[in-house]
């Protein structure tokens, strides 16, 4: 790399981590200050980011005291923190951007102050490493080391350069499918102490293919903007229709992995039902995002992402909580 290459690296990074406004002049109120808290964090996601941790947690035990147990509360800690570090990054890097479309985050971020969010995110990953490695100790599994590394990579450089995947094109997608969901989701049940069930991995892989497709919307609607602010995201390199037309075959073969998975490995359980039914309600809501786009004007598309953009969380949680339902019907078939 180029010395000019490493000072405009540089530059960035300081542009990101700094505010040359300092502090803010008057200190909010406490009750302020944990608003500003939560809007970082994203605590409006932790509906699904809790079935993230749970899913796993529930299908790798073979007891319910595997999953009381204390690697399966450090465990579930780890993954739900790993998660709100990547929120508060992406929020700390978007914050001239959000400022004019998610004043929210923005709001929160110069509220805080630059410097105290950055200290968040920092005593937050510590925490991350710490329990990264007393599981590792306690399980003697030293992979998740590398796994929570790897995950901690993905989640600044999804944000922050040198990477930024956020503008990765096509590579965004992966990356938010192994950051979000699959490898939080195996940190979790490499924290059991017996050895993986490849049947649980693959129905894993599942459901971080049918998860990640159900924040289509969500993505999609910024369409304009991260076009405008030159963020190249799957959906700038995609297309609003292409984009709608792969996710909607994400949810499809994700979900087919998830069931045929726990069937061919746990066999039949009734919980299998309100799966199929949850993915059935939000195959239809991407196939009809897809029928909006299709053809439309940019306005017309946007319009329509807007409105689905608002359930479509919605349709996260229920796919999320059925995955849960399901695991919690194979552990008592154990």
């Amino acid at each position: 790399m180029s010395s000019a290459d490493t000072a405009t690296l540089t530059e960035k990074l300081t542009e990101i981590l700094t505010d040359p406004q300092g502090a803010p002049a008057e200190r909010p109120s406490l009750a302020t200050r944990v608003r500003y808290v939560c809007v970082i964090r994203r605590f409006e996601f932790m509906p699904v980011i809790l079935t993230v941790a749970l899913a796993p947690a529930l299908l790798g035990a073979h007891s319910w005291g595997d999953f009381l147990s204390l690697n399966m509360v450090l465990a579930v800690l780890y993954a739900i923190s790993g998660m709100q570090i990547g929120n508060m990054t992406n929020a700390l890097a978007d914050r001239e951007q959000d400022a004019l479309y998610k004043s929210r985050q923005s709001e929160a971020i110069y509220g805080l102050g630059v410097s105290r969010v950055v200290v968040h995110i920092a005593v937050s990953t510590v925490v991350c490493a710490a329990l990264a490695t007393i599981l590792a100790v306690r399980t003697e599994h030293w992979d998740l080391l590398l796994i929570a590394a790897v995950v901690g990579i993905l989640g600044f450089q999804y944000s922050v350069p040198p990477l930024k995947l956020k503008s990765a094109g096509a590579w965004q997608l992966p990356t938010l499918q192994l950051s979000l969901v699959f490898l939080p989701g195996l940190f979790v049940l490499r924290s059991y102490e017996q050895e993986l069930e490849w049947g649980s991995v693959v129905t894993l892989a599942g459901f971080a293919m049918a998860l990640v497709s159900l924040f289509v919307t969500s993505h999609a609607e910024d369409y304009l903007e991260d076009e405008q602010f030159g963020i190249r995201t799957y959906t700038v390199a995609w297309g609003l229709t292409k984009t709608m037309y792969i996710q909607s075959t994400m949810l499809f073969v994700g979900a087919l992995l998830m069931i045929s998975s726990v069937y061919a490995t746990f066999g039949f359980t009734w919980a299998l039902i309100p799966l199929v039914a949850a993915w059935l309600l939000s195959q239809r809501l991407l196939f009809t995002v897809v029928r909006d786009v299709r053809g439309a004007t940019m306005d017309s598309a946007i319009a329509a992402l807007h409105k689905k953009s608002l359930i479509g969380p919605y349709h996260a949680a229920l796919v999320g909580w059925t995955t849960v339902l399901l695991a919690v019907f194979v552990l008592i078939g154990r």
